[in-house]
């Protein structure tokens, strides 16, 4: 059953699929390739703010079942709050709609948003593993200021941040949701979140499918874009 956890903005529930579909996607992880993405090697589509974890070279389309099962739990919320996701929208060559991710050691997501015109109105993360720390924070205003303490360069970085975005992003906290096994977290798209490292943290740590659902392919273009610019004008910040 899903609770609401901040009024209209984020949704949770545990025992989200079958677990023989945790336990098959996490086996798949495990024999698939990864490659690491760095914010410092590949900025973030909007503006910068530092991540890192690790992409899965696993197209979960594969498993019919689970998607499915994943859409029908997502739309027992979206039906009453926005509109269901159709399979038929479901585009296997999207990764923004439904891709895998892991954790490594220095794995972080400093805070950011999305924007609603490339990205959609929602997302979610369903965790596959359970953790000490590496908890998906939504922080209110104190709590934004004790991440600025710790990571004093992304304080600039949000600034020039929201100066990109369509629509100013907001502050729906306090709220921090650890990782717990076949768990999930549904929120709209646009209130400002960050995820905290995850304690003693080992290579493939914090696996979850991940995924903006209502999601275009517009994220290609724009990121085309700011690479050609920045080639082109080399000085010009995205």
């Amino acid at each position: 059953m899903w609770e609401e956890r901040i009024k209209n903005e984020v949704w949770y529930t545990e025992n989200f699929v079958d677990e023989e579909l945790v336990d098959e996607v996490l086996q798949k992880i495990k024999n698939s390739d990864t490659k690491e993405l760095d914010g410092n090697e590949q900025p973030h589509i909007i503006s910068k703010s530092y991540y890192n974890y690790n992409h899965i070279k696993y197209n979960i389309h594969e498993n019919n079942k689970l998607v499915l099962q994943i859409i029908t739990k997502l739309n027992e919320v979206l039906d009453k709050v926005y509109k269901p996701v159709l399979i038929q929208d479901i585009n296997p060559k999207n990764v923004l709609q439904f891709t895998t991710k892991t954790f490594n050691p220095k794995s972080i997501y400093n805070v950011h948003t999305e924007r609603k015109d490339i990205y959609g109105d929602f997302v979610f993360v369903h965790y596959l593993t359970t953790e000490e720390g590496g908890e998906l924070v939504f922080p209110n205003e104190i709590m934004l200021m004790d991440h600025f303490d710790m990571f004093p360069e992304e304080k600039e970085n949000w600034k020039q941040f929201k100066e990109k975005l369509e629509t100013q992003p907001y502050l729906a906290g306090p709220l921090a949701i650890r990782p717990k096994r076949n768990s999930c977290v549904l929120f709209r798209v646009g209130s400002a979140h960050f995820v905290n490292p995850v304690k003693n943290a080992v290579p493939g740590c914090r696996a979850v499918i991940t995924g903006w659902p209502f999601a275009n392919m517009g994220w290609k273009d724009k990121y085309s874009f700011d690479v050609l610019s920045k080639k082109d004008n080399p000085k010009k910040t995205s």
